[in-house]
């Protein structure tokens, strides 16, 4: 199983249904294929031709994965397609859904930040502090506060979700900008493959263009709403790039293209030794299919993007359901897939209980982390509270970034030279450092919430197995 703590040295709408495992919707004529070996789009569509089907969209090319337009059934199609030389897999392209609750009304913790952000609006985060069910993020920020890592290098979190609001005054110092784009020029500048990407990518138009979503926008705020410049909030990180890519909700298709442009734009800033793409060391996920088993052979694509960000030394911090369900039974996608690399987050509250309705599961769900009445940044500069798993993951995310910017150099030479290592290695650290809850044990793999401070006194120690 996937679950384990690792050693710190290092429109039309059908339904598939498995035994035990709830209906979920997918697209009608159209599955997604993964094709073997080196597959070009000229090579894919004579493949698909073969069987009558069309090509429709190249998803991600590292990945050798394409969505393709079918006629029948997706069942048969599927059939057809395992049996047909070089393809990998073909699977259903599901319905994705995101992750929160209705607004909660917001509320004040007095007396917790003397000395600390002059951000007016701190004294209501009691999510980023001791001893109130929070992070204690406030004691990390004595060494670090975000930014960039050991060898001076920006520090990216890429948001798959709806579109950050990049102008929010808490949030614009820290939006992630391609700075070698040239903003709506209608051209690729910088060869990467997107146009007009400055602040990111949209999955679902294929373009540059970021509109302003209130869940992206607030999870953005818990990342890294910009710190002490007396505006609003502060996120887990006060500096930290935060890069908005659109492709939650929609399909799988959707999700794997937004995944694909995390996976080439890390691989753009390795081969260019940091000249272009980005140092994106996690990826916020809070979305996800209900009721789903990952393990049935009709989610493969969703362990297999995550696997190849993980080689690239990417984290993914993943929201399980907003339902009191045990996701170890039920099953659910993406928190019951059995990559490594993903760190799957349940919702805790003030009191440090679970919140009632928030999935869990011993073999699945990773930890907990504060989701319930979490305030943070809204559209149009505005703040406001919600609640839900959605809100719960930022703070991993967050604090997988904060944690790349105290890691000791022996770390990051071990990243750079073996990132996927190096990243199990961080998120040892992440889940021994958990505070342990009663709430929790016997429900979720560590049996805890989410600690930022225990956990960065683990890495500071981090000794190479090399």
């Amino acid at each position: 199983m996937r679950r384990h703590l690792i050693s710190i040295v290092f429109i039309t709408l059908s339904i598939f249904t498995h035994p035990g495992i709830a209906n979920t919707k997918i697209a009608e004529g159209e599955v997604l294929v993964r094709f073997s070996g080196e597959y070009n789009l000229a090579q894919a569509q004579k493949k698909m031709s073969s069987r009558n089907y069309r090509i429709k969209e190249v998803i991600n090319a590292t990945m050798n994965l394409y969505l393709v337009e079918i006629d029948g059934s997706v069942g048969q199609a599927i059939k057809n397609l395992k049996s047909t030389e070089d393809v990998l897999y073909a699977q259903p392209n599901h319905y994705v859904q995101l992750r929160y609750s209705a607004p909660s009304e917001s509320f004040s913790v007095q007396d917790l930040f003397r000395g600390l952000p002059n951000d007016p609006q701190m004294n209501q985060m009691w999510d980023l502090v001791e001893g109130v069910g929070g992070i204690s993020a406030t004691q990390v920020w004595n060494t670090s506060v975000g930014g960039k890592d050991r060898g001076n290098n920006d520090i990216v979190v890429a948001v798959i979700d709806g579109g950050i609001d990049v102008n929010h005054p808490d949030l614009n110092q820290n939006a992630w900008i391609n700075t070698n784009e040239t903003p709506s020029n209608g051209l690729d500048d910088d060869n990467n493959g997107f146009v007009d990407d400055i602040y990111g990518w949209n999955a679902f138009a294929n373009n540059g263009k970021i509109s302003a979503d209130s869940h992206a926008t607030h999870v953005a705020g818990t990342i890294g709403a910009v710190g002490n410049n007396g505006v609003g909030v502060s996120g887990v990180n006060w500096n930290v790039k935060i890069m908005s890519i659109m492709g939650a909700s929609g399909t799988t298709a959707t999700v794997a293209k937004a995944y694909g442009y995390v996976i080439e734009q890390k691989k753009l800033w390795y081969s260019s030794q940091g000249k272009r793409g980005a140092n994106i060391v996690a990826t916020n996920s809070s979305f996800g299919v209900d009721s789903a088993d990952c393990t049935s052979g009709d989610y493969p694509v969703w362990n297999d993007l995550y696997e190849n960000m993980g080689k690239l030394g990417i984290l993914s911090a993943a929201a399980t359901a907003n339902n009191d369900v045990n996701v170890d039974v039920a099953g659910d996608v993406p928190t019951g897939c059995s990559s490594e690399y993903l760190v799957t987050v349940t919702n805790t509250q003030k009191d440090d209980t679970k919140f009632s309705r928030a999935g869990y599961g011993v073999k699945n769900v990773d930890l907990g982390a504060p989701g319930t009445k979490v305030f943070s940044t809204l559209p149009s500069s505005t703040y406001g509270a919600l609640t839900g798993t959605s809100m719960s993951t930022p703070h991993v995310a967050g604090a997988i970034a904060l944690l790349h910017s105290l890691a000791p150099m022996e770390f990051y030479n071990d990243y750079m030279a073996q990132p996927a290592t190096a990243a199990l290695a961080l998120k040892t650290s992440l889940l021994k450092g958990v505070d342990p809850l009663s709430s929790l044990r016997g429900i979720t793999v560590t049996g805890g919430r989410l600690n930022v401070s225990k956990s960065a006194g683990l890495l500071m120690n981090y000794k190479s197995s090399h």
